[in-house]
């Protein structure tokens, strides 16, 4: 008799429709977490390679030493950057520059779009905005002035990889090597500098230099990712974040609902059967 019952019940129309919603529900959960764990980690690798990194210390002051000594001991990848407003010269003719100076780590992530493709500035050479070669009328392999120190023009600088969108930026880009930055003479005391050292690792290594690191920090400094950075890049990826985790609710909702509608039908048909 039971037997009979849970054969019949089981081939009955209103149960195959709540198996049916019951597989569709699951599946479309299970997709839209694969497909959400995918987006939100292809939108992490591609919001390091727009930072450079995968954590920023930024200061007007620069970190001391040990501190990047520190995070080389514990594994990380580490690189100085050094921005500032300066003066150059071709000839006789002069133009203010926003000038980034680089080491041999930049770019940690992304790509440094260049023409011709694949230079970097070396000691002795820097690569330069096209706006700024044509202001100073130069081209590629032509010397320009940097206060103290006269360099030659590798290349011009493309896209870079963390640029962002500074609108109070209106000086064209000369990017340079660190390694010449003292034989500018450009940096003084008084002088409006910012130092942003990059870095990158694992997820374990990055939390236990934090741990380390954020005591030991002044006002002048600060520590950043992509979670914390107040900038566009930040605010972007936490409203993808805020969209994939909407879009899984609403898909469970509406599954439980498909799975709820079934469930009621059935429920109609045995009481229905249960009467007659």
């Amino acid at each position: 008799m039971i037997a009979r019952w849970f054969w019949r019940e089981w081939r009955s129309p209103s149960l195959i429709i709540v198996w049916l919603a019951l597989s569709l529900a699951v599946a479309c959960v299970l997709a839209l977490g694969s497909i959400s764990d995918r987006m939100e980690k292809g939108l992490s690798q591609q919001s390091r390679e727009f930072m450079a990194g995968d954590r920023t210390l930024q200061s007007s002051r620069g970190g001391p030493k040990a501190w990047l000594e520190e995070a080389r001991k514990r594994g990380l990848n580490v690189g100085e950057q050094l921005t500032f407003a300066t003066m150059t010269f071709a000839g006789d003719t002069p133009q203010l520059a926003s000038v980034k100076a680089v080491d041999s780590v930049y770019p940690m992530y992304g790509e440094l779009q260049t023409r011709p493709g694949g230079v970097k500035p070396q000691p002795g050479s820097v690569l330069l905005a096209p706006r700024l070669m044509a202001l100073l009328n130069l081209k590629t392999g032509d010397t320009i002035d940097v206060g103290d120190v006269t360099l030659r023009i590798a290349g011009e600088v493309v896209q870079e990889p963390d640029s962002g969108f500074n609108p109070f930026q209106m000086a064209p880009r000369l990017m340079m090597n660190m390694a010449d930055v003292a034989k500018t003479g450009a940096i003084q005391p008084g002088s409006r500098v910012m130092w942003r050292y990059k870095f990158g690792g694992t997820p374990q290594q990055l939390a236990g230099y934090e741990s380390w690191l954020l005591p030991q920090l002044k006002p002048e400094h600060r520590w950043y990712g992509l979670e914390q950075d107040d900038g566009a890049l930040g605010k972007s990826l936490e409203r993808s974040q805020q969209f994939l985790l909407l879009s899984a609710l609403l898909t469970l909702l509406l599954a439980v609902a498909a799975v709820a509608v079934a469930m009621s039908i059935t429920a109609v048909a045995a009481t229905i059967w249960w009467r007659f």
